[in-house]
């Protein structure tokens, strides 16, 4: 009698184990990938304009200031831009394309990645 039960419990843990095992090894971590979300810069709109998500926009360095323009007309500027994004449009005599990302309305204030 104690070796029958031995043997049934035995059985069962075992059983029990191999389920963890499997489960331990599913991959649960990281279902979802990280997506990489591009930088976006700041831009305060001059008063009267207006933006819309995914409006392409022209991107200026003028004498250490960064402008948005929609046509010639400037729409917005990038108010202390970081070195990196002065640097690089440097490098780009100047000049860049952006793509309005978000838009806050009530703040005056548009999200833009430079292409």
């Amino acid at each position: 009698m104690g070796l029958d039960f031995v043997r049934r419990a035995a059985l069962t843990f075992h059983k029990g184990l191999d389920l963890r095992r499997i489960e331990l090894a599913t991959p649960t971590l990281f279902t979802e990938e990280p997506t990489i979300v591009p930088r976006t810069y700041a831009a305060s709109l001059r008063s009267g304009q207006t933006l819309k998500v995914g409006d392409q926009l022209g991107v200026r360095l003028e004498d250490g200031q960064i402008f948005a323009l929609r046509g010639l007309s400037r729409v917005g500027t990038i108010n202390s831009p970081p070195a990196e994004l002065v640097n690089a449009l440097s490098e780009s005599h100047g000049e860049a394309c952006g793509i309005v990302q978000q838009v806050h309305e009530i703040a005056g204030v548009a999200e833009i990645r430079i292409c």
